[in-house]
């Protein structure tokens, strides 16, 4: 059976800029790299990615707390945490502006290539 067609969940009407703080940052990244070590896969999708992780609180908890504040300095992105048999999944959505950064991220997601791979994003 064809995987069903997703709907884009960005703003593709957003400026592409972050502004985020630089007093947020060390929590953020310590946040992506909790995400990074919990991920059990990631999809490439037609509109972003797709990382599965498997269903525990505190996971759920690093999600929750990475798409409010991501959507609050990054409001590009497109985001939406999704329960699947198993596990959660965090769809991540970005507009073919930004094609590049998730080239970045899905390498920074599925290697060892170290958070530095991220300027620019955080």
């Amino acid at each position: 059976m064809p995987e069903p067609k997703l709907i884009a969940i960005y703003d593709e009407t957003a400026p592409v800029a972050c502004t985020i703080s630089n007093a947020e940052i060390p929590e953020r990244v310590a946040l992506v790299e909790r995400m990074r070590t919990a991920a059990t896969s990631l999809d490439r999708t037609a509109t972003g990615l797709l990382l599965h992780f498997p269903d525990r609180p505190e996971i759920r908890a690093d999600l929750a707390t990475f798409v409010v504040d991501e959507k609050r300095c990054c409001q590009f992105w497109g985001f939406a945490i999704v329960d699947e048999p198993g596990g959660v999944a965090l769809r991540w959505d970005g507009p073919p502006a930004v094609d590049s950064l998730l080239d970045k991220l899905e390498k920074y997601l599925t290697t060892d290539a170290p958070i530095s791979i991220l300027e620019g994003l955080l």
